[in-house]
């Protein structure tokens, strides 16, 4: 059964996506009961459904604030994994004063022109279709003049450009929008609503990091939905061509660096096997968080320790020329998990900004003291 076939079953049975509504590819079930059928989707060791922005990010927003028609525009291809949609919402200068953003969005009739750039732009050059924040009122207050878009990215007007990493992968993206085009019925909630629905879209991906993107298609490095199911996962396990953020966001991070220190370290080490047990009671942690619902932000940073946990504990099992990739012991697993792992105190709203959030929102502390600026977003 090729890819395709495979996600598209998952959708139409309900049993890929079963906490969505039963009417749009779900089963109704509560967090716990998707979590226990996640559970038992991976104990027997079943391809998941694509592990992409589209399915994680994209889908719960639109279900909470998409009308009619764009849940019937999109959420079938994104369900049945046929297109890759990725965020456009950092800047060159707004990225964490993402408030601070320059595209513009002008109206022409039933569409609206768009101009500007983004960055950071996580599987930028695989995705058809993105979701942008970009400002429709430049006379408005900083929050209050950002609208809401879908943006098809293959159209004349839409340019990118990769970012290598570390890892030696282009994942990231600088998208330039020049004269690009959108449907006026394009826009997810209301006009000048964009920073309500992206802090909630903010929110969900705060709740996958949380808990681990574990799904089946590392889509970032485009699968190919003609080929055997099996195929295509038997490649990812080997890890040849996955990426890091496909590692470094999954609870596959933790097999592959317990499986390197089985390879490579003694049990007799007290202070590694120590470690280990510390490691992986913080990986019970989050997933305790996950089964209880609790603050994202408190899973988002125990996610980004455990990650941090896992690298170092790798590269103290052996010697880091073991993990070089023309003759890594594990075909390059960990190196690229380990590499990826400081991203994920950024990805998705850095520590600081969990710590916050956790104080403010959750703790009810009072807000730290906020630096003046200027409150004209084209100067600040």
């Amino acid at each position: 059964m090729s890819v395709a076939a495979w996600w598209r079953l998952l959708a139409e049975s309900g049993w890929g996506y079963p906490h969505w509504p039963v009417s749009r590819f779900g089963k109704g079930l509560t967090h716990q009961g998707h979590l226990e059928v996640e559970r038992a989707r991976t104990s027997v060791g079943a391809f998941g459904v694509p592990n992409d922005v589209g399915v994680t990010l994209v889908a719960p927003t639109l279900m909470q604030y998409g009308n009619e028609l764009l849940l019937d525009r999109y959420l079938e291809t994104i369900a049945t994994g046929q297109e890759m949609w990725c965020q456009l919402f950092s800047e060159p200068d707004a990225g964490s004063d993402l408030a601070g953003l320059m595209t513009v969005a002008e109206r022409d009739g039933d569409r609206w022109i768009i101009n500007g750039s983004k960055v950071w732009t996580t599987g930028g050059h695989a995705s058809r279709r993105a979701v942008l924040m970009a400002r429709t009122d430049p006379k408005a207050d900083r929050h209050a003049g950002i609208s809401f878009f879908i943006i098809d990215m293959k159209q004349p007007g839409v340019s990118v450009s990769p970012l290598k990493d570390m890892t030696g992968d282009e994942e990231f993206n600088q998208v330039s929008l020049t004269n690009a085009e959108v449907d006026n019925h394009d826009i997810i909630g209301g006009l000048g609503d964009g920073w309500r629905v992206a802090m909630t879209m903010l929110q969900h991906e705060r709740d996958a990091d949380a808990v681990g993107h574990d799904g089946g298609g590392d889509v970032i490095n485009q699968v190919d939905l003609d080929a055997p199911v099996g195929e295509v996962q038997r490649d990812q396990e080997k890890g040849g061509a996955t990426s890091g953020f496909f590692y470094a966001t999954g609870s596959v991070k933790d097999d592959v660096t317990f499986s390197l220190i089985e390879q490579l370290a003694s049990h007799e080490n007290p202070v590694l096997r120590d470690s280990v047990i510390k490691a992986k009671i913080h990986r019970r942690v989050l997933d305790l968080n996950a089964r209880r619902g609790l603050h994202p932000s408190v899973g988002k940073l125990l996610n980004s320790a455990l990650c941090r946990e896992l690298r170092d504990l790798g590269f103290v099992s052996g010697p880091a020329s073991q993990f070089a990739d023309d003759d890594a012991i594990d075909e390059g697993h960990f190196l690229k998990s380990a590499l990826f792992a400081s991203g994920m105190s950024i990805a998705g709203g850095t520590d600081e900004i969990q710590r916050n959030i956790i104080g403010e929102r959750a703790l009810n502390l009072p807000r730290e003291p906020a630096a003046e600026t200027n409150s004209d977003h084209r100067e600040s």
